[in-house]
């Protein structure tokens, strides 16, 4: 007698959940059944909202719903923020008005950012902020209300102060870019920021490191033709560097 349903549908979750996805047809070998019959659980367990489906199988719901908290998010390559950062930099303008987004990528910049007397920085980052505040760099900080989890003003007051604000370039980050290249955000919030960032700046720079490639989050706010340019590093995935740079898009790697 074989396998429970049940039993076989727990054990497609703790695969799911300790891999991040699972093969419809690998899971068919391990568990000795169809593939067909593998697919029906995976729906099963799709509406049970425990996993999500995607093409030739499901991945964990947290790879989607989980956003990381400002100390998980440091520990996450904190090396190839610093590498993308320091490349970036070399963007920043002599003189004139910058936008800095909020995000652990995009606070890297800080450094780089100080002792600057000719340069506004405009940023709704209270992490930021708090690095720049007492060096000889013009500040601007945004208003709004802050997000415990990304400390970045967010909400209809940020995206109002934002209207008359103009940025010669706007540093973005992101929470995450899928294999179509769509750049989402956590929170919706947050997505109108970005988006008021970019509109309001002549030249649009996104800032990510390869732990945000191949993950969604619920609110998109671009496309890669509304950046000029994307600095990340080597090992981010060929093919959306390459629908990158097919939009026109300059691509550095750090």
């Amino acid at each position: 007698m074989g396998m429970l349903a049940e039993e076989r549908r727990m054990r497609l979750v703790e695969w799911t959940r300790s891999a991040g996805l699972v093969d419809a047809s690998d899971a068919a070998d391990r568990l000795d059944v169809a593939v067909e019959t593998v697919r029906r659980d995976l729906d099963v367990l799709q509406r049970r909202g425990l996993l999500r489906r995607v093409h030739g199988g499901a991945i964990a719901t947290e790879k989607y719903a989980h956003e990381f908290t400002i100390p998980e998010r440091e520990n996450r390559s904190p090396l190839e923020k610093q590498q993308i950062a320091e490349v970036a930099s070399k963007y920043l303008p002599e003189e004139g008005a910058v936008i800095v987004d909020g995000g652990t990528t995009c606070a890297a910049l800080g450094p780089f950012l100080m002792d600057k007397p000719n340069l506004l920085v405009i940023t709704n980052s209270v992490r930021l902020a708090n690095t720049i505040a007492e060096s000889s760099t013009q500040l601007y900080m945004l208003a709004g209300r802050v997000r415990a989890t990304s400390l970045s003003s967010v909400g209809a007051r940020t995206v109002e102060d934002l209207q008359d604000l103009n940025a010669l370039v706007a540093f973005i980050g992101t929470n995450g870019i899928s294999s179509d290249a769509t750049f989402t955000a956590y929170d919706t919030d947050e997505a109108l920021v970005k988006k008021s960032m970019m509109r309001n700046s002549v030249e649009t720079i996104a800032m990510a490191d390869h732990t945000k490639f191949d993950s969604v989050y619920p609110a998109s706010f671009a496309r890669p033709s509304d950046f000029d340019r994307l600095v990340t590093t080597v090992s981010a995935p060929q093919p959306v560097i390459e629908q990158m740079t097919d939009a026109g898009v300059e691509v550095v790697l750090a």
